[in-house]
């Protein structure tokens, strides 16, 4: 009889870990969510905000599977300093050509808990400035039921990745803006 409940216990558990690690959806709340960045140069450092438009992404913890994309309106990235933005929007990012900055999810790994605190490597492909760049993002993520929040930060060789550089004169910029991610949503099998 102990056999039998040993059997059935297994069972469970693996039905249970399948379960878990079936596909899930995040969809993105634009409103509650925030993309910020920061730009060293020689005189101070530059911050920033991009706005989230749309997004959802589909994942499996179990295979590794994910698709789906996270949108930002490039057209309406700010630094509080109107000059300098219609600078970059005219000859950094130039959004009247490419309006928007898109990242597109290929793989997932890490394991998203049932609830608190985990880790989450979310592969991908970022379209910036008309060209499709692979980057990693490493996310801390909490879960309170079906809400989720992800925080990551990733460096973007913007320079590398074919926009112009805004350093004149005396004024040198970075190579690299480090771009931070705040991110909330809600999952669904």
């Amino acid at each position: 009889m102990s056999k039998a409940w040993v059997l059935v216990g297994v069972a469970w558990l693996g039905v249970t870990s399948v379960a878990m690690a079936a596909e899930q959806t995040l969809r993105i709340d634009p409103t509650a969510s925030a993309v910020s960045f920061t730009l060293r140069s020689t005189l101070h450092q530059v911050e920033g905000r991009m706005v989230v438009s749309r997004g959802e992404i589909r994942f499996d913890t179990g295979t590794g599977e994910a698709s789906g994309e996270v949108v930002l309106d490039a057209r309406q990235i700010t630094t509080g300093n109107e000059e300098r933005d219609e600078k970059m929007h005219r000859k950094v990012i130039e959004s009247g050509r490419f309006p928007e900055i898109v990242f597109a999810a290929e793989q997932v790994t890490g394991d998203l808990p049932t609830s608190g605190e985990g880790r989450i490597e979310l592969r991908g492909t970022v379209t910036v400035h008309g060209a499709g760049h692979p980057v990693t993002l490493t996310a801390r993520v909490t879960r309170e039921g079906d809400h989720l929040h992800a925080v990551a930060a990733v460096p973007i060789p913007y320079i590398e990745w074919g926009m112009k550089d805004p350093s004149v004169l005396v004024l040198r910029v970075a190579k690299e803006v480090n771009v931070a991610l705040d991110i909330d949503g809600r999952l669904s099998p």
